[in-house]
């Protein structure tokens, strides 16, 4: 896998596309693939579509990668600075900081490397989209294998476009294989780029496989196609269109809302909103109808994981070891540093008997289970001290997840990462709704996901944008890209709703924060023609 990631390394880092990194530039890749010798056959463009789905799941990969290599759980730079999370006060993860107070600048961590991989990932889908121009490829299957690969292909390019357009705006259109370096490119507008993105995921959710059932676990269907499509339509403010598309995902016969126990612990105490976020649970064998498409990430598997992958689990689970009366343990969900912690208008926004609202799903008390404390066993008092140092609060338990008693320091959360659920379809179907000034309608479709919740249905009178995405965040928190789903609703509500409801970050954020700036490498060596900075970070 390693071969085959360095060889189609493409990127747009220094504001160029070639066909290696410099870091690579002396491997010999004559007898094994290469672009030239490998995108002959099927089997060739199958190895180019494994690299693909590997490329991916770098998003999640920490430490001791090409792209975030600067500091831990960069999908939290997507949580922090929006109106979901706070960071801790103090001892809180370097890199994370800056996205929360606002002084991230051109040459911020993430905001360098989550452009890194998206130019990456899209340089990658080029080469194999490039490679399907050779008329003398062997197909084992003629019709329909050239289809399914450029429908892969054509999705992973509108996949990482959707980082760039949601965190930098307007962005080069890259759709060709560059021979030569160029430092030529012009940001193309953000609607020309939804554009494509839009081409690409119709196409791809036209050829790739329709069953769910015959595919292995993590592999794509049109169905994941077709809920990125919704969700494009709904950035382009298309909303007829995203209603077909998210119709389409809801009737297609194949998915459910989860709302029977389930998978490996469905005779332990819990229940069947829990079961989904428990090791082992999140691909369709376990049970599990609601997953439309899940990266494989599970620890020590084949094509998963390892100890490097989603290190989720620091960021949420709270630092309680550092609390007196308070030992590593499984059951608290190992060993997390408690770098964010969920705001309280997220935690006291649902019904109490809302499922989301279980002790399985949020945990709120805290015993001391030091059996040397003379605490042992009481109640901890959570002060407001205590939860802003990260130590302890309450949070979701997502992102439990143990190795405690094989290794104490073990940090990761290395289950299968599920990125799309039919709950999210019904809710952007909802915002579909809500586009057309149909708040009805839109009810209707967040009162599936409340009554798979047995929360109290919403009433027309109530559903606009601001309940939408609390119901967002009560279905989501933690597996939606908060900056993203703000970056759709646009720049107002983005501003609006940080200065509400985050309590750290509302002084310091101002008009034009709602993007990061262009890494500053990018501009520099951009000579041949203008590229501008985002507004704010001049």
């Amino acid at each position: 896998m390693k071969a085959i990631k360095n060889i189609t390394y493409l990127l747009l880092a220094t504001a160029t596309l070639s066909g290696c990194s410099k870091d690579f530039l002396d491997e010999d890749t004559s007898g094994f693939q290469a672009p030239d010798n490998t995108y002959t056959t099927t089997n060739g463009f199958e190895t180019g579509l494994t690299g693909l789905y590997a490329f991916a799941r770098l998003e999640f990969q920490t430490w001791t990668n090409d792209f975030f290599t600067q500091g831990a759980t960069p999908q939290e730079s997507l949580q922090v600075g929006t109106d979901i999370v706070a960071i801790k006060t103090t001892g809180t993860d370097a890199t994370l900081a800056p996205f929360s107070n606002y002084t991230l600048n051109p040459a911020s961590s993430y905001v360098r490397n989550y452009w890194r991989f998206s130019y990456g990932l899209i340089g990658n889908s080029n080469l194999i989209l490039s490679a399907l121009d050779n008329p003398d490829i062997k197909w084992t299957d003629p019709v329909n294998d050239p289809k399914r690969v450029r429908a892969t292909a054509d999705f992973f390019r509108a996949y990482g476009y959707r980082y760039l357009v949601s965190l930098y705006g307007d962005v080069p259109w890259v759709d060709k294989v560059s021979e030569t370096p160029r430092t030529d490119f012009t940001r193309t507008p953000k609607a020309e780029v939804l554009q494509h993105m839009i081409t690409d995921l119709r196409y791809a959710s036209e050829n790739l496989p329709d069953n769910p059932n015959t595919v292995a676990d993590g592999k794509l269907t049109k169905w994941a196609a077709l809920h990125y499509l919704a969700e494009a339509y709904l950035w382009a403010n298309k909303p007829d269109s995203a209603i077909i598309a998210a119709n389409a995902v809801i009737n297609s016969g194949y998915f459910k809302l989860n709302d029977q126990r389930f998978g490996v612990e469905k005779d332990n105490a819990g229940d069947y909103f829990h079961d989904m976020f428990i090791e082992k649970n999140q691909n369709r064998k376990s049970g599990n109808q609601e997953t439309i498409w899940a990266m494989q990430l599970e620890y020590n598997s084949q094509g998963g994981g390892d100890l490097y992958t989603d290190w989720s689990k620091r960021a949420w689970v709270p630092f309680y070891s550092q609390q007196t009366g308070f030992v590593l343990a499984d059951s608290l969900g190992g060993r997390g540093l408690g770098h964010i912690r969920p705001f309280d208008w997220w935690l006291n926004g649902y019904e109490a008997q809302d499922v989301r609202n279980s002790k399985y799903n949020i945990k709120r008390d805290w015993y001391h289970n030091d059996p040397k404390s003379p605490l042992f066993g009481t109640k901890l008092n959570i002060t407001q001290e205590i939860k802003e140092s990260g130590n302890v609060f309450a949070t979701t338990t997502k992102f439990f997840y143990g190795k405690t008693a094989e290794n104490p320091a073990f940090e990761g959360n290395m289950k299968d990462r599920v990125k799309v659920r039919l709950a999210e379809t019904y809710l952007l179907l909802a915002e579909a709704y809500l586009q057309k000034s149909n708040p009805g309608l839109a009810a209707d479709a967040i009162n599936v996901v409340r009554a798979r919740a047995k929360a109290t249905p919403a009433s027309a009178a109530q559903v606009n944008i601001d309940y939408l995405l609390d119901e967002r965040a009560r279905e989501l928190l933690g597996e939606e890209m908060r900056r993203i789903t703000l970056s759709r609703f646009g720049r107002e509500v983005f501003l609006r709703r940080v200065k509400e409801l985050n309590t750290q970050s509302k002084a310091a954020i101002k008009e034009g924060n709602e993007l990061w700036p262009i890494p500053q490498e990018v501009i520099d060596a951009n000579s041949d023609a203008v590229f501008p900075q985002n507004q704010g970070y001049n």
